[in-house]
């Protein structure tokens, strides 16, 4: 008989010195709150559960569920009082089951008796909510700063023998976004490279019991980004890849955020040329003209590989904001060249029916036929060539309106390239029926 008192009394014990074991069915839970942990008295010889609720701020939502093993009891309910350190009287209930709500923080303890055995719990409520704010500062042409900031409810219990306060980091956890995109985990991040668009950014805040709450800041851009690309009219040539000179230009501006007004484009010399001029350490200015227009038209009058910058920029309160754009690939124009048809047949068959002269990048021309007794029959001389000149400097064949006979022709082509070479031929063509 000794033996069963001794078991009942350790049973008891342990009962009390950790409120939250079941024992026939005998409990204090809660099945609403955000999240549990156990608390870490410094002296109080036991644990109990830390309920937390999370709301909005003044919102009180801790619940407390105590349960007997089945049978009709009375449950006395006490709160803790942190300033007497003591429990006061609360409530009580009688039934299976007891259930409060809207409870405020603190620790609650419900006493009762089932089956002849005395049973006591506890546990703290902690109602938590959280206040975020975002916003930005420091905004500059290179970067600009979130800025995340966080209040909550008071994490706090207490110490059951000594009455201390124990104080809980709420261990804000803090998200930025933006278009559903991750931006960064720390609180006050710095964003470089800032974005061309005014952009919204979205900030979350957790705390340790889950609790969560959000606020968004948008960035009013600043800074523009310089881009183009380039196209010509000029026609391609199946057996050439590059353009001839002249070449005519037209760069499409596709610059974000920039002032229309606030364009300055820098046409490059030819990189030879640059290369050349600064041989030996010379100071060189490899700047051929300059542009502000949004959509500038440029002419390349020379052959080479040509560099085009763009500076793009936006004026704000106290910045000016540039951002600067190099073509990746140069514009490369091809040097010169002359050909002459081996042959061709006046025959009008709309198949070789004339004497082409194939010319690439041309400053001048300077061409004749002969025939076999040295009289010329066909002479074409221009200075300031462009490519559409190569059609009217062709032979048809004709000789004062009338058909020349078939036979083996002399010509001399005397040509000066847009790359500044100087370009001689002569040959035989034939003309044949």
């Amino acid at each position: 008989m000794e033996y069963v008192r001794m078991t009942w009394k350790i049973l008891i014990g342990i009962i009390l010195m950790f409120p939250m074991e079941f024992a026939y069915g005998q409990s204090l839970t809660s099945t609403s709150a955000s999240f549990t942990e156990s608390t870490a008295y410094p002296v109080f010889n036991g644990k109990d559960f830390i309920y937390y609720f999370c709301g909005q701020q003044g919102q009180q939502n801790g619940s407390l569920t105590a349960s007997s093993s089945g049978g009709t009891v009375t449950f006395s309910w006490e709160k803790y009082t942190i300033a007497s350190g003591s429990f006061s009287y609360f409530s009580n209930e009688t039934g299976s089951k007891s259930n409060l709500t809207g409870l405020r923080d603190g620790c609650y303890r419900v006493s009762f008796t089932d089956n002849g055995v005395n049973y006591q719990f506890r546990a703290w409520i902690i109602n938590g909510w959280i206040s975020a704010t975002a916003s930005i500062t420091n905004s500059n042409c290179q970067s600009f700063n979130l800025q995340g900031s966080a209040s909550g409810g008071s994490y706090i219990y207490a110490d059951l023998s000594t009455n201390q306060l124990i104080t809980i980091n709420p261990g804000f956890k803090y998200i930025w976004t933006s278009n559903n995109l991750p931006v960064s985990t720390l609180q006050n991040p710095v964003i470089y490279q800032p974005p061309t668009k005014n952009t919204i950014y979205q900030l979350q805040v957790t705390d340790r019991a889950g609790c969560t709450e959000s606020s968004q800041v948008t960035y009013q851009s600043i800074v523009a980004k310089a881009n183009f690309t380039w196209t010509t009219t000029q026609p391609g040539e199946t057996n050439y890849s590059l353009p001839e000179a002249p070449l005519t230009v037209n760069f499409v501006n596709s610059s974000e955020n920039a002032d229309p007004d606030k364009y300055e484009w820098f046409f490059f010399k030819d990189h030879a040329v640059i290369v050349k001029e600064g041989a030996g350490g010379a100071k060189v200015d490899s700047i051929m003209s300059q542009s502000t227009a949004a959509n500038p038209v440029y002419t390349y009058e020379s052959s080479g590989s040509y560099i085009v910058k763009l500076v793009a920029a936006k004026q704000s309160t106290g910045y000016t904001c540039r951002d600067t754009f190099y073509l990746k690939d140069p514009i490369v124009i091809d040097t010169s060249l002359v050909k002459v048809a081996p042959a061709f047949t006046p025959n009008g068959d709309g198949i070789n029916d004339v004497l082409t002269i194939k010319t690439r990048s041309l400053e001048s021309l300077d061409f004749i036929v002969f025939n076999r007794w040295g009289r010329m029959v066909h002479h074409y001389n221009k200075s300031g060539f462009i490519p559409e000149n190569s059609v009217l400097a062709a032979w048809d064949g004709k000789i004062n309106g009338k058909l020349a006979s078939p036979g083996v022709y002399f010509y001399v082509v005397n040509a000066l390239g847009r790359d500044g070479k100087r370009r001689r031929k002569k040959g035989f063509t034939e003309l044949v029926y």
